[in-house]
């Protein structure tokens, strides 16, 4: 008997030392909605472009063209 008691502790303490391992694995994890691809970094710099040679509509300008009332 105190062998299967010493096992469950063994078991149990594996299970804390497994829980404190995800616990900090989930503080280091980072969004992958966060990270900038190179795909994304050019078409950044490109709307850039764009917008600093005047190739571009506010979002009001757009509703307006496109006759989008909203109310506010």
């Amino acid at each position: 008997m105190i062998n299967v008691e010493h096992q469950n502790q063994e078991i149990l303490r594996r299970l804390d030392k497994i829980q404190i391992d995800i616990d900090l694995l989930k503080t280091r994890m980072i969004d992958p909605d966060c990270i900038l691809t190179e795909d994304d970094l050019e078409a950044i710099n490109e709307a850039e472009k764009e917008y600093k040679e005047g190739r571009t509509m506010s979002h009001e300008q757009l509703k307006k063209e496109l006759g989008i009332k909203c109310s506010k």
